[in-house]
């Protein structure tokens, strides 16, 4: 599923051709400031975060709104507004896990200082969400990620940013037994996770640190956390494309220093981030992994957003990554096609 100016489009990812199309309404905003891409991005306008939840429901966060959209009649409905301030960076479906019922979740993202307590949210129905699960006050900042692990039969919980709060979480018993598994410290700051056998699968979002891609595991000792491959920058969008692991990183500031002026007028990089490129990488645990495309971030500063490659969630089974550039010099608000195993495709916009 793809959006732009207003309208909801499927593609067909092995022939990219659109097949349904449908018109929204997701507010004025999006009506008049979306063509402008400063705007755009200044506003953080368009969909956020999206997840299909069965074979009809496909679940959208815009204008910190969740809306529902019908596959089968191409019909969007307004839902649920969580409480005012509260984001999330991942929706996530939980099925077919032992000790869990099936359900749709997400994690409160928001700027969070103080570390009040922070909520995981359940779906009941269209316009109603309910809280399973509370990090009280003094824990994190926000939670990063909710990941389902039906083959180790808990759910992972990704939490930041800072000291304490930096740290992995394992769910069982529909959330109902929630142990931290490593914390206090960077290289356990993460986003984007794939659980595999015994363990998961992840990458750092540390901007004033190295950042990797590690494996957490428990080696009968305890869990510890081996290092993968550094990337060159933080992460926080992947994906999967068959059996392949994806990772972006992102070109942002430090993060620790929340001087107005500085966010609105300020281009230096955090000393996590290597360059001024975007990178994706992809590999597997057995082969290892490799970098294959880079973007350049553009001239503005980080108050139009950093620079940073997304992708669509889902399985892709095709052979192109489908990257949203977002703040970019070349292909800024539009979505690149990369053909997985060319050499060529590798660019530096």
């Amino acid at each position: 599923m793809a959006y732009c100016f207003g309208n909801l489009y499927v593609v067909d990812l092995n022939l990219f051709q659109v097949t349904k199309k449908c018109a929204v309404n997701l507010g004025y905003k999006e009506k008049y400031f979306s063509r402008i891409k400063l705007l755009y991005r200044f506003l953080r306008l368009g969909i956020r975060s999206t997840i299909q939840i069965n074979q009809e429901i496909i679940v959208l966060l815009a204008n910190k709104r969740f809306y529902e959209l019908n596959l089968q009649n191409m019909k969007l409905k307004a839902g649920f507004i969580p409480k005012s301030g509260i984001n999330t960076l991942n929706i996530s479906v939980l099925k077919g896990i032992s000790g869990f019922d099936d359900m749709v979740v997400f994690g409160g993202y928001f700027s969070n200082p103080k570390k009040n307590p922070v909520h995981i949210y359940k779906r009941i129905d269209l316009d109603t969400w309910e809280i399973v699960f509370s990090f009280p006050m003094g824990k994190i900042n926000h939670i990063h990620n909710i990941v389902p692990d039906a083959d180790n039969s808990c759910v992972w919980i990704f939490t930041g940013d800072f000291d304490e709060s930096a740290a992995i979480w394992q769910a069982r018993d529909n959330f109902g037994d929630v142990e931290c598994i490593v914390s206090f410290d960077q290289i356990y700051r993460g986003c984007v996770a794939f659980p595999l056998n015994k363990g998961v699968l992840y990458a750092t979002d540390s901007p004033f640190a190295q950042n990797s891609i590690r494996f957490l595991y428990n080696d009968g000792n305890g869990w510890v956390s081996v290092h993968v491959a550094n990337i060159n920058g933080s992460c926080i969008y992947g994906c999967m494309i068959k059996n392949k692991y994806v990772f972006s990183t992102v070109v942002e500031p430090d993060g620790r220093d929340e001087d107005l002026l500085k966010l609105i007028f300020g281009w230096k990089r955090g000393n996590g981030i290597k360059d001024s490129f975007a990178y994706i990488y992809i590999g597997d645990m057995d082969d290892g992994f490799k970098e294959i495309y880079k973007a350049k971030k553009d001239k503005f500063s980080f108050i139009f957003q950093f620079g940073a490659l997304k992708f669509p969630s889902g399985v892709n089974n095709t052979d192109y990554i489908l990257t949203e550039h977002i703040a970019t010099k070349k292909y800024d608000c539009s979505t690149v096609a990369i053909l997985v195993g060319q050499e060529d495709n590798k660019k530096n916009d």
